[in-house]
């Protein structure tokens, strides 16, 4: 029952507040087209959400861990300027090879650099003379969110926004009993967040909705 009710109201915030998007339409029904189910996305709320901190913050570069069909990284080349650039990584081979063809079909490629690979090793292969990301987007395997966090701290600057997603699951982080790898994994991170020396400030918001119930972190990079 309360899930419909969220869905519901995902709808109606859709309807009055989010613009008709015909690119993301097109990532959406593609996506469905090649059989991939739609809950491993970002919602259109959320992708508008993430859109307005980069536009909010001037963000050019972005590194986002976890691409999936690349719905959330079209969301965030929409608004960046010429000039910007994402790297996404995503480390299942069929997953990457759908966000390639959804990218392509955006007219975004020439702002996004999809990777195949594990986050982790991506990003340790990056020349050490890379420039620092204005926004990072983690949204990948949760058990590893804190060792993500510390490898995006490196290729931060001051002020840099890190926003992590799923972070909550339905309060399991909660439940003592629950100790699946991607719980603790999170349960971790709000212990590596919590008094972190290179963060400035962090929060983290309880979400309900079309995905029902889970959560956003954000941090903003001392």
């Amino acid at each position: 029952m309360m899930q419909n009710t969220w869905t519901a109201v995902d709808d109606y915030i859709e309807q009055h507040l989010i613009p008709d998007n015909p690119i993301l339409q097109q990532t959406l029904q593609h996506t469905a087209k090649r059989g991939f189910p739609d809950h491993l996305h970002v919602a259109p709320n959320q992708a508008m959400l993430l859109a307005m901190l980069i536009q909010m913050n001037g963000c050019k570069r972005i590194l986002e861990l976890g691409t999936f069909a690349a719905y959330s990284t079209i969301a965030m080349a929409q608004v960046l300027p010429e000039d910007g650039y994402i790297l996404t990584m995503e480390g299942r081979d069929t997953h990457i090879a759908l966000a390639k063809e959804n990218i392509a079909a955006s007219g975004f490629s020439h702002l996004i650099d999809a990777r195949l690979g594990r986050a982790a090793d991506v990003i340790r292969e990056l020349p050490t003379d890379t420039p620092p990301f204005d926004f990072i987007f983690i949204d990948a395997d949760k058990q590893s969110y804190p060792e993500y966090l510390e490898l995006c701290l490196q290729r931060s600057r001051s002020g840099t926004i890190i926003v992590m997603d799923n972070v909550i699951r339905a309060a399991e982080i909660l439940n003592p009993d629950n100790q699946k790898p991607s719980i603790v994994g999170l349960r971790d991170l709000f212990r590596a967040l919590e008094h972190h020396p290179k963060i400035a400030s962090c929060t983290a918001l309880q979400t309900v909705g079309s995905k029902g119930y889970d959560g956003f972190a954000l941090a903003m990079v001392k």
